[in-house]
């Protein structure tokens, strides 16, 4: 069989992993990456870093200089595809042109999810490096407001306040960051915020109208509240970037529904990341994980199925950590409590400490951790692999560094899973 044509939409981490995972079995297989972006490949997660100051440009690349070189593979840049025709096996791009393929993998990503309203006053939301600059030219202890209370509108929160802004963090509901944390985290978190100096204004609701006058902004909530910031940014959320699918035939639902090979309805046709819609791990239900680690490991699986060379993917692990002013928050497994779950919990408020773990069946399947020193991939090997807790339980909620990495050791020993996380 000759050289097969492998082109890859998207430069990111699953992009990134899937090319990895292909030389590395072997494949000399053509490789060619497609990406909107003009820079060198880099995580949206390291951007608030670059916003606070804390990391700079040559920190928070994916790749050294040579990667794609070493690789011998072939990056275009600055390119947008606008259709994909899996039947003709090609991609139609923006600029007119059009490229074959004999495998495809849609690594497109995640882009910001915005009201209308919002869209059409020119909101700026934060997710590349395009949404950077604006933020780093303000002048200091400019006043910026925050529509959001999820992960990326909270880091970037901290970053703002450490580049001494004055900064409001508006929810439309009564809780932050409620996809990933119990509401007892809410609490500890909101405190530390206001402590250095943010303030975070709850149960605001949606945006109903917004303008931008010469001196910043002007936005009404629906709660009646109003606001004018120096500057309005919105980090409302995200959604897989598909666009570039619509009338192609592939099956999608919230994002490209794939297979466990991380193959799509088209069969030559892969997905991976933020925008593949694959099985969860403890459900079995197909979903969505915006997360870099599922990236990576999607991307692998991907890559590795692309080259020839089966590989299941087990399905995805929510695990999420925010790292703030020297606290620290992780969030891993399910966050849904099911009859017959098995709850524990320790709420130290002199301390400002808080934990919680759900097992089911005698099994980890989910954890909340605040200001507790924790292993989230120690923990996240108890889960995926079902290791039993039996007597353990009462240990692991008091020690879950230490108990932690115990009960994998004795798994270990007994021979029941493989070490590797």
């Amino acid at each position: 069989m000759g050289k097969r044509k492998h082109l890859i939409v998207g430069c990111g981490p699953a992009a990134i992993s899937a090319v990895k995972q292909m030389r590395k079995l072997g494949s000399e297989d053509e490789i060619r990456l497609v990406t909107m972006e003009k820079y060198r490949p880099y995580s949206p997660m390291s951007l608030p870093y670059l916003v606070s100051g804390r990391a700079e440009e040559k920190d928070i690349w994916l790749t050294g200089e040579g990667f794609f070189q070493e690789m011998d593979a072939t990056v275009i840049s600055g390119k947008r595809v606008s259709a994909v025709d899996p039947r003709r096996k090609r991609v139609f791009f923006s600029d007119g042109e059009s490229e074959g393929y004999d495998r495809l993998l849609i690594a497109t990503g995640s882009e910001p999810t915005l009201q209308q309203v919002l869209r059409e006053a020119g909101v700026q939301g934060f997710h590349t490096m395009d949404d950077v600059p604006c933020l780093l030219g303000l002048e200091e202890r400019s006043h910026i407001a925050i529509l959001g209370a999820g992960f990326v509108g909270l880091e970037l929160a901290v970053a703002l306040a450490d580049r001494r802004h004055e900064v409001t963090v508006i929810a439309p509901r009564e809780r932050i960051l409620r996809r990933y944390f119990d509401s007892e985290v809410d609490v500890y978190v909101i405190e530390l915020l206001r402590a250095h100096g943010i303030s975070v204004q709850l149960s605001w609701g949606e945006v109903s109208t917004v303008d931008r006058g010469r001196e910043g902004w002007k936005a009404v909530f629906g709660s009646g509240k109003k606001i004018e910031p120096r500057m309005l940014v919105a980090a409302t959320g995200v959604m897989p970037r598909l666009s570039c699918l619509d009338g192609s035939g592939i099956e999608l639902r919230q994002g490209v529904v794939v297979d466990r090979t991380m193959r799509s309805s088209a069969p030559e046709v892969f997905a991976a990341g933020d925008v593949a819609e694959a099985q969860d791990l403890l459900t079995g239900k197909h979903g969505l994980s915006l997360i870099h680690p599922t990236a990576v490991e999607q991307g692998k699986v991907a890559g590795s199925n692309m080259a020839g060379k089966e590989a299941i993917y087990a399905g995805w692990l929510s695990m999420n950590v925010f790292n703030f002013f020297g606290h620290l928050a992780v969030s891993l497994g399910s966050s849904t409590r099911l009859e017959g779950d098995e709850v524990l919990v320790e709420n130290d408020h002199s301390e400002g400490r808080y934990k919680r773990i759900t097992c089911r069946a005698g099994c980890l399947v989910g954890a909340n951790f605040f200001n507790v020193e924790v292993d989230g991939g120690v923990l996240g090997y108890l889960i995926r692999n079902k290791i039993p807790l039996g007597p353990h339980k009462e240990l692991l909620l008091r020690a879950p560094k230490e108990a932690g990495l115990w009960l994998m050791m004795e798994a270990e020993k007994r021979g029941t899973v493989s070490l590797e996380i």
